[in-house]
């Protein structure tokens, strides 16, 4: 059975090509080191001059640990931003305001997933947004609540996210993401 799937897949090698390297989530290539080892392009977010970059960490407390490093290294910021959370580090469980609210409740922290399809925030990052228990969910997002209808501090869906992106400063010379009719692939990193 081997011996014809080790032919199956060189067949198939040779009609398709070589594969694709792999790609970011904005769907660039990423760099291919010499060593065969993979190297993440760096981490951009158009308008956001220092950002926390996540794209490393495997759990959720690797995420705590890294946000609260760069808290520490970067004091005069008045929000934290971050970007390449996975929902998967969090295994069956939800990502929760609880976590960066014992990294800062007086600072906002507002985290967007890989994907940019969601924002993971502290209590704080809810409350400078205007997002509370009576918040409805945006058209096409969701405001994640726990069982008493409390945020939890996790937003999905693009008209979600946006509720949080508006609280994020933007470097002067930037335009405002949601004045961009399209979005360049290589800046949302």
């Amino acid at each position: 059975m081997k011996p014809v799937w080790l032919i199956c897949a060189a067949a198939l090698l040779v009609a398709c090509g070589r594969p694709e390297p792999p790609a970011d989530e904005g769907g660039d290539p990423v760099a291919e080191l010499p060593s065969g080892q993979l190297q993440e392009r760096p981490l951009v977010l158009p308008g956001v001059e220092r950002a926390v970059d996540l794209r490393a960490g495997r759990s959720p407390e690797d995420y705590v640990r890294a946000v609260a490093d760069f808290m520490r290294d970067n004091p005069d910021l008045q929000v934290i931003v971050g970007k390449g959370w996975d929902a998967a580090a969090f295994g069956t469980a939800r990502p929760h305001k609880a976590l960066l609210d014992q990294v800062s409740d007086f600072v906002p922290i507002v985290l967007i997933s890989r994907d940019h399809m969601s924002i993971w925030t502290n209590s704080e990052g809810l409350a400078a947004a205007g997002i509370n228990s009576d918040t409805p969910n945006p058209e096409g997002g969701v405001i994640e609540k726990d069982e008493n209808g409390l945020a939890i501090g996790v937003l999905r869906g693009r008209s979600a996210v946006a509720l949080l992106e508006k609280i994020i400063p933007r470097s002067s010379d930037a335009q405002p993401e949601s004045n961009n009719t399209q979005r360049n692939p290589a800046d949302t990193q």
